[in-house]
Formats: structure tokens, C-alpha cells, sequence
């Protein structure tokens, strides 16, 4: 980069040595005036004795000894605000409007080509009608010193002061480039977000000082409020990085600056002349300023904690450095020497370094945190092996009591034939199924299904097995005996409900009497003209309050009857396509198992649900009663 700016250097001395510089012989001509006056190019008309507004004619005698061999051209740098351009009485061009239809467009170049036809050997005339409105501005051709010379070695001097600006505004788009990858692929803060909106609104700023970006047909209004929106605004992307650097809460007056500077940004995509935008402009400075001692009060609050605090600093003050000297050169002159942009350069710079600083911190950290983690990780792995074995063998424990605790039933009983299935979810399960044999030959079921599954619901289940021992011998009625169930375990279920349903099977009158509460209906199947029914009864869960109405339902018993009594954990199993068995499987399967023994018929459904399902979602319990 250095090896181009100097073979840039080198190569505009030659241009500047061949281009003739049009310093002297300059007059001015007030509309209205009778003559002439001797005038200063390079000079505001403003600081010349002239007052705004102002329309007059710059005038200059060029002698030319020879023809020139190729074509001509004259650069007059930007001028405030409007002109039309003439050689030897005939226009060469103009930029902006005059009156009656003014138009200022003063952030334009001047470059007009002198056709050959209008050269002649000896006494040539340029005039340049000029017409300023501006309160704000200095007026006339005072940038720099107008230019002859041939279009080529012109151009290659308004080239050189492109590749100027464009080699910064590369620097600062890479700038930009590489902060906003780094955030897209989540290596960089939010502050290397904040960076990369400073450099880019940066480089947008800088657009409209691009010679050739006038010269694309772009309308001057766009690149006017580009630039001045894109100014007001880069200073609050340049404030919130650094509060993001040290991860600072913004303060309200910072809030506020940044809200005013925000509006202002805002105002300024919209048509306004050239005096109001330089009104906010005045304001910005007055914002700037404000800031000014927010950014060093923060710096300085960092400034021993973190190495990225001292880089930053030293970018800040190299960037406020040139940066007051850019607006007093711009105040005192009107000329913008355009130094602000070095010293931003460098504070982009410096918070690029300040973040890899800290990234480079943030990830020596890391790895001593991730080595302590794995450590750690490693004796808690450890212990949680110690504990699981202990957890497994007491589950393993709790599975052998619980089956205890539920025996399978697997018997006959005067006309009655009993198969049971219990496959619980994991070892141990929250559904419960008991019987109680009479003393004048009656028997009486429970099977209860305990909200959730595991430890808590075991427990459960084991209080059911309590409750039902006390309460089978002494009450026969299902109704009676769910009615005392729920008031037992009300107290200890809590949020666990269950549902349960209770039956009585009075052999000698051939009768079965249920009640139900929140249980699916037990299945009643007539083997001998093969059909199947849900035995009729609903009633409320058990757990949800204690006066609760029950009733008891009954039906006759014929011999070939069976009845099939099940959770809801049947139904409720899925394959891996969340197609549940349901109940319409559950009936074909009982159907087809019709003349199956009850024992055959469980290891058919049993079977058939381990081969739908490739993993139970529920406890899984039913048993079969065949009556003889």
C-alpha cells in the first residue's frame, strides 16, 4: 500500500509539473457592477469583500502560443454554488442552475473539455458566471486553483484524487468486510457489528467526494443526503462499539445524543436547501462535542482494567486530533482538507486490534475454563456413575418389591379364569391391580392407572395396595368401595390423579356389578356369538375432591362371557410415525384372540403392541376374566 501512494505521489508531481496553474490574472465582475475588479482564485469571494447572495462573472486571459496538439480541457475544482462556464463566449458547461430555476450543486467537480474549434492562437477568454445563495457558504472558486492543460493529464489528476479516496475507502470497506463475517459466523461481539456500521457508513459518506461518481448520472440530491445522512449517523455506531467493547450500560445522555444524532440522520433524507442542512450540521458539531468527554470518561474508567482500553484511547485521540483539526480547517477556510477520515482510519484501526485483544483474552480464558470443565465434568461423571449404580440397584430393588406388592394373577376361581399382563415403562410402574377373594366365594378387582410413571407413581401404587387391603374385606359394592379409595388417598395424591375401576364378580348370582372412575370401559366379549362391547359407566377421576358421585352398574353373567379389563397404556402406544395402537386395533386384536385361551390371548396383545411400538410411552396393564 505504501509502494502505491508513493508511485501515486510521484506520478501527480509529473502531471503538476506539465498542467498550467491558472493562480493570476483572475478578475470578478458583480452583477450590476460597470467593471471589473482584480480577484483571487483560491480565495472565498466572502472574505474578499463580496456579500451572499451574489451573481457575477470571473474572468481570465489564458495566452496560447501554439495549437495544441490534442484536445484541451479546464478544472475548476467544486465552486459554491452554481455556474455556467464559457470559452472565447461559447458554453463549455455548467453545473447546477442559475437563476430563475437555481439549483446549488456545489459538491461537484468542474472539468469541462474545450473543444479545438474554440482554441485560438494568442488571446483566449474564460469566463465563468457564477451564482451563490448560500448564507453558509464562502462563494466563488476557492477550493483549490483552477487547471488548463489536456484532457488526459487533467484526468489524471481528478484519477489521482479518486485512487485517494478509493484506496480509503477500501481500507475502510475491508474494515467492514471483515467485522461483519467475523459476526455473521458468531466470531466477533456485538461491538465488531457496531465497527463494521461505523466503516461503512463511513465509505458512504465518502461516496459524493469521488469525482467520478458525479459523472454516472446519479442525482446530486441522492449523493446531498447520502452524505449528510450517512455523517450524522457514523459517530453513534462509533460510540456504541466502544460501550460494547467494555460491555458498558449506556448512560441517558449518551442515550439522548445518540437519539438527537439518529433524528437529525433522518431529517436529512429529506429535500431541504443547502443553508438548513448546514444548520444541522452546526448541531451535529455541538453532539460531537457532547460526546467527546462520554467517550473519555468511559475510556478512562477502562483504561487500567484492559489492554484494549489503551488502544482504543490512543486510536480516539489520534482520530480526535485530526478530526478537530478537520473542522476547524473547514470552519476558519471552507476548504475540507478531508483529515477526518485519517483519523478515523486509525481509531477503525485500533478497534479492530482492541477486539482481536480481547478475543484473543476471551479464548485464553475459555480454554482454562473448558480444561477446568472437563476436570470437573470428569469427577462428576464419576460421582453420577457411583450414584446410578445406586440407583439402578435400588430400582432393581423397587421392581422385586413391587412385584411382590402386585403378584401377577394367573388363577382360577370357581367359573372364573384370570390371566394378568404388567409392562411397566421403566422397572417400576404407577399402574396397580389386586384382588380380594370373599368368604362366600365372591371376588373382587381393582386396577388403578397413577398419573405419570416411575418412582413417584410406584409409591402411589403402593398406597393403593395398602388402601385396598383395608377396605376389599369390609365393602363389596364398586361404587362404595371407590368412594372410600378416593378419600384414603386424597390427602397424599396431590397433582398424581388417577383413574380406577373397581368390579365384583357374585358367582353364585351369576352377576357383575363396576363403577368407574376416569377409566377406560372394560371390554365385554360374547364368545359364542363373537361379539364385543364397552361395558357402560363413566364417573370423575380419583383425586380431585372428595364428594364425589358414583354410581355402581351391573351386568349379567353367561357362560362363554369374557371381559377385559386394560389402561390406557395399550391404546396409547406409537410407532416411530406417532400412529398410536388405539382402540380400533385393540378391539380387532381381542376379536381375532376370540377363541383363544385369556393366557394366549395376553401374550397375542402383548406381542402385538412390542412389535408396533419401539418404545412404550406409558405403563402398560390389563388382565383377561374368562366366565365358564
Amino acid at each position: 500500500m505504501l509502494f502505491i501512494l508513493v508511485g501515486l505521489c510521484a506520478a501527480l508531481t509529473s502531471v503538476s509539473a506539465e498542467v498550467k496553474s491558472l493562480e493570476e490574472g483572475w478578475t470578478f465582475q458583480l452583477e450590476g457592477e460597470l467593471s471589473p475588479k482584480k480577484i483571487q482564485v483560491g480565495v472565498p469571494l466572502v472574505n474578499q469583500g463580496y456579500k451572499i447572495p451574489l451573481r457575477g462573472k470571473y474572468h481570465l486571459t489564458i495566452p496560447i502560443s501554439n495549437f495544441p496538439d490534442s484536445s484541451v480541457s479546464v478544472y475548476l475544482d467544486r465552486i459554491h454554488s452554481a455556474d455556467q462556464t464559457f470559452w472565447n463566449g461559447i458554453k463549455i458547461g455548467e453545473t447546477g442552475s442559475l437563476t430563475p430555476n437555481y439549483y446549488a450543486y456545489w459538491h461537484k467537480v468542474r472539468y469541462y473539455e474545450i473543444p479545438n474549434s474554440l482554441i485560438v492562437v494568442g488571446e483566449n477568454h474564460l469566463e465563468v458566471f457564477v451564482e451563490c445563495r448560500e448564507s453558509e457558504f464562502r462563494c466563488g472558486m476557492f477550493r483549490s486553483i483552477p487547471l488548463f492543460g489536456t484532457q488526459n493529464e487533467i484526468k489524471d489528476k481528478m484519477i489521482y484524487e479518486d485512487v485517494n479516496q478509493i484506496v480509503m475507502a477500501a481500507l475502510f470497506f475491508g474494515i467492514f468486510l471483515q467485522q461483519a463475517i467475523g459476526y455473521a459466523l458468531n466470531r466477533s461481539s456485538k461491538s465488531g457489528l457496531y465497527l463494521a456500521g461505523t466503516a461503512i457508513f463511513f465509505v458512504c459518506w465518502r461516496l459524493p467526494v469521488l469525482n467520478k461518481i458525479h459523472f454516472l448520472g446519479i442525482h446530486p440530491e441522492i449523493l446531498v443526503r447520502l452524505l449528510f445522512f450517512c455523517q450524522f449517523i457514523f459517530p453513534v455506531f462509533i460510540m456504541l462499539f466502544v460501550h460494547t467493547l467494555f460491555d458498558r450500560k449506556i448512560t441517558k445522555i449518551a442515550f439522548l445524543t445518540f437519539f438527537f444524532d439518529t433524528v437529525l440522520a433522518l431529517i436529512q433524507l429529506f429535500e431541504m436547501n443547502p443553508d438548513q442542512r448546514f444548520y444541522f450540521v452546526y448541531i451535529w458539531y455541538v453532539l460531537l462535542g457532547i460526546k467527546v468527554p462520554i467517550l473519555i470518561e468511559l475510556l478512562a474508567k477502562n483504561y487500567k482494567k484492559s489492554t484494549e482500553a489503551i488502544v482504543v484511547s490512543l486510536g480516539a485521540l489520534v482520530a480526535t486530533f485530526f478530526g478537530i483539526a478537520d473542522v476547524l480547517t473547514d470552519v476558519i477556510t471552507g476548504k475540507n482538507a478531508y483529515l477526518t477520515q485519517y483519523g478515523i482510519l486509525t481509531f477503525l484501526f485500533s478497534g479492530v486490534l482492541a477486539i482481536a485483544i480481547q478475543s484473543s483474552r476471551t479464548k485464553r480464558e475459555l480454554r482454562n475454563l473448558n480444561e477446568s470443565l472437563e476436570m470437573i465434568v470428569t469427577l462428576r461423571t464419576q460421582e453420577l456413575q457411583k450414584q446410578y449404580k445406586i440407583l439402578h440397584d435400588d430400582l432393581l430393588m423397587a421392581a422385586s418389591l413391587q412385584s411382590k406388592l402386585i403378584p401377577p394373577m394367573e388363577f382360577k376361581h370357581l367359573d372364573l379364569s384370570v390371566t394378568s399382563v404388567f409392562m411397566p415403562m421403566e422397572k417400576i410402574g404407577g399402574d396397580y391391580f389386586d384382588f380380594f377373594i370373599h368368604d362366600d366365594g365372591s371376588i373382587t378387582f381393582i386396577l388403578c392407572d397413577v398419573l405419570g410413571h416411575g418412582i413417584a407413581a410406584a409409591l402411589i401404587a403402593s398406597m393403593l395396595k395398602v388402601n385396598f387391603l383395608e377396605i376389599a374385606p369390609k365393602l363389596k359394592d364398586p361404587s362404595s368401595f371407590l368412594h372410600e379409595l378416593n378419600a384414603k388417598m386424597l390427602p397424599v395424591v396431590e397433582k398424581n390423579y388417577i383413574t380406577a375401576v373397581a368390579s365384583h364378580f357374585d358367582l353364585k348370582k351369576r352377576m357383575l356389578s363396576y363403577s368407574v372412575m376416569g377409566h377406560p370401559s372394560p371390554f365385554h366379549i360374547n364368545r359364542k356369538d363373537g361379539t364385543l362391547n364397552p361395558l357402560s359407566g363413566r364417573g370423575p377421576i380419583m383425586g380431585w375432591k372428595k364428594d364425589v358421585q358414583l354410581e355402581s352398574f351391573s351386568h349379567p353373567l353367561i357362560s362363554g362371557d369374557r371381559f377385559f379389563f386394560y389402561t390406557d397404556g395399550i391404546t396409547e402406544s406409537h410407532n416411530r410415525e406417532k400412529e398410536m395402537f388405539g382402540e380400533v386395533r385393540l378391539k380387532e386384536t381381542l376379536l381375532e384372540g376370540i377363541l383363544l385361551s385369556p393366557k394366549d390371548l395376553n401374550e397375542k396383545i402383548k406381542n402385538q403392541i412390542k412389535n408396533f411400538t419401539f418404545r412404550l410411552s406409558d405403563d402398560v396393564t390389563y388382565f383377561t376374566i374368562d366366565f365358564l
